[in-house]
């Protein structure tokens, strides 16, 4: 072959070449869905042909290749035409449409598949957070991304590591797994694995997990987290204790961090170790900001004591904390009470009960829409009426001819011959969370405490501990005083005692009974060993306690009624003995009605056991309620 005929197949044989390397592909059936690679700048290139069938073009100082809208740059690079594979080596950096932008020392293309392999130093940017790793699987026609040896997320503040992650570039989430690390300005997160989505913040997570920031520190297992906000939701049986130490768990939970509020659903317990109470429930509503919960779908409430924690069960329970300078709720802390006003929709009225303790002159109102003139149209004495009150004379009298002034424990200055009217202004705004109408509170004793926490329970409330139980339509209790208020047909049982009234009052001291004092148609039933039926009812009774069980009770009334049936010296039966007076004094030892005692106006008569007339040996209203009576702790979780 001549001279000519040698450089005219030369050329053709290097427009061939560089022929090859721009067609994407190969092959017709790939040359529409390959786009072709661009030589943008290439200050040094080459072809080196490897066989008659591939050939590559190597470029230096600088390379700048397009496909389609996406551009390669970098130090050097090696383009293979045949099998669209571009390999990129020193400040490698991809550039999709000016959206994600990654960079890496190293980088292996596969143009087909649009799949980056990137080594070292790797760098990915959205605009929205930076993803940092030394080995990243992308795929830039899905915008999915993979790391499989460490790697670490920085976005808006927030830090997040872990040993493997995939990025999305679509949705902007990214998938961190194995030995996950969340820091942020606000919290710091440990998990086994969970989802970052770098618009919202919302952290998601399906493995355990560990949150904690000021106020909470949470672990749970399923749920989400906006690191932003605070806000969360929970799926799984979850734990959380807040900066009071208060615990709640439950099997599932929401929280809102500006209100304060948290729901929680299926068993649910709060454990407030602070104020010594737990409640239990499968759905309770919480504020931490108003320290406040409402607890229904079975409640109990636990107050936990040294030995004999006491149990209540209502369909409803609420509690709340309020000023120790205020004895009772204002209407501004009502209306400012999320719970109480906007999530419980509570439609608070006077009951039956604590109605018949208000004179035709006060006006039933909503406690939501409170004033102090509403509910008190004029001044007068809530019970004026002196009977109401135990006699301080006639109980020192009564102790003296018995010889027992030291044991009762109650002096007689103590107990006034009526009530005051602050005393029973307070119990009336105390039981329906009014302001309280006199400033002037005789007990002081809980004063000097920054706040004082209470109690409400609403529907079939029921008592138990094993000194004492209780049964009633609803219950106010206030760690001011320590008094559990008990309204509509309220049932007391201690032993084998049993006290009905309209409204007992139950004092307590060290979450022990202490006093008890009975409104309106109160009767004590005492049933004996022998199945017989000691009974006394009045209008009032005052009744005292020893190590949890009745030591004294006195009955005052017009007429105070009884039956009792009296022993022998060997506790023998004589006779059963149906009397009544102004004022009955009884005497009990290990639960047994031991002696009565009658003051004033004395009338009665013994009858012989043998000689009973039918219908004598029951007073009127005679009930005994021991199927009512809570047995043990867990019926009242059934």
């Amino acid at each position: 072959m001549n001279t000519p005929a040698k450089i005219l197949t030369f050329v053709l044989l290097v427009i061939s070449s560089f022929h090859s390397f721009g067609q994407v592909s190969p092959t017709p059936a790939r040359a529409d869905t390959v786009r072709e690679f661009e030589i943008i700048s290439g200050p040094s290139m080459r072809t080196i042909r490897i066989d008659s069938m591939t050939s590559l073009q190597t470029i230096a100082g600088g390379a700048v290749v397009k496909q389609g809208t996406t551009i390669f740059s970098s130090d050097s690079a090696v383009i293979n035409p045949t099998t669209h594979i571009v390999e990129a080596f020193g400040n490698v950096h991809i550039n999709q449409a000016d959206s994600v932008q990654t960079y890496s020392d190293y980088l292996k293309y596969f143009g087909v598949e649009k799949t980056a392999f990137l080594e070292r130093n790797v760098k990915l940017t959205d605009k929205k957070g930076i993803l940092f790793t030394n080995n990243l699987d992308y795929n830039l026609n899905t915008g999915i991304g993979n790391y499989h040896k460490g790697g670490k997320v920085i976005n808006r503040g927030n830090t997040i590591t872990s040993q493997e992650g995939t990025y999305f570039a679509d949705t902007k989430d990214v998938y961190f797994r194995n030995n996950v690390d969340v820091t942020g300005p606000k919290n710091k997160i440990k998990a086994d694995s969970l989802i970052y989505n770098m618009q919202s913040e919302v952290v998601s997570f399906t493995g355990n997990t560990n949150i904690k920031n000021k106020e909470v520190d949470i672990n749970t297992t399923q749920g989400t987290y906006d690191l932003k906000t605070g806000n969360a939701f929970f799926t799984s049986r979850t734990a959380v204790k807040d900066s009071s130490g208060r615990i709640y768990i439950a099997n599932n939970m929401a929280l809102d961090d500006k209100s304060g509020n948290a729901q929680l659903e299926g068993n649910a317990i709060v454990r407030d170790s602070a104020n010594g109470f737990i409640v239990t429930a499968n759905q309770i509503f919480l504020n931490k900001k108003s320290n406040s919960f409402l607890a229904t779908r079975k409640p109990v409430m636990i107050i936990k004591q040294k030995d004999d924690s006491t149990y209540i069960a209502a369909d409803t329970l609420f509690s709340g904390i309020r000023s120790s300078e205020q004895f009772v709720l204002t209407n501004d802390s009502i209306a400012s009470d999320s719970l109480a006003r906007d999530t419980l929709h509570v439609n608070l009225v006077l009951d039956s009960s604590i109605s018949q303790t208000v004179p035709d002159s006060v006006e039933k109102v909503n406690p939501f829409d409170i004033s102090a003139k509403k509910i008190f149209s004029r001044k007068e004495t809530m019970i004026s009426d002196s009977s109401v009150s135990v006699d301080s004379r006639a109980l020192k009298d009564s102790v003296d001819v018995e010889g027992r002034r030291d044991s009762l424990r109650v002096p007689g200055d103590t107990v006034p011959t009526a009530m005051p009217d602050s005393v029973m202004n307070n119990f009336v705004a105390d039981a329906i969370g009014i302001d309280s109408i006199n400033k002037d509170m005789d007990d002081t004793s809980n004063v000097a405490d920054s706040t004082i926490r209470y109690f409400l329970a609403f529907h079939n409330v029921r008592i138990f501990n094993d000194s004492l139980q209780s049964v009633a339509d609803s219950l106010f209790f206030s760690a001011k005083d320590s008094v559990f208020r008990l309204f509509q047909n309220p049932v007391v049982w201690s032993g084998r005692s049993q006290v009905t009234g309209d409204t007992i009052f139950l004092f307590t001291k060290n979450k022990n009974p202490e006093r008890l004092y009975v409104f309106e148609r109160g009767m004590i039933v005492n049933k004996t060993t022998q199945g017989f039926y000691n009974q006394i009812a009045g209008k009032t009774i005052n009744g005292y306690f020893i190590d949890g069980k009745i030591d004294y009770m006195r009955v005052k009334g017009s007429q105070a009624e009884s039956i009792y049936y009296a022993l022998d010296e060997d506790s023998a039966y004589i006779g059963m003995n149906r009397a009544t007076g102004d004022v009955i004094d009884l005497y009990f030892k290990n639960d047994e009605l031991k002696k009565v005692l009658f003051v004033n106006d004395v009338k009665g008569k013994m009858y012989p056991m043998k000689e009973i007339p039918a219908g004598e040996d029951r007073l009127k209203n005679f009930e005994w309620l021991e199927e009512r009576r809570p047995k043990t702790r867990l019926e009242l979780f059934e």
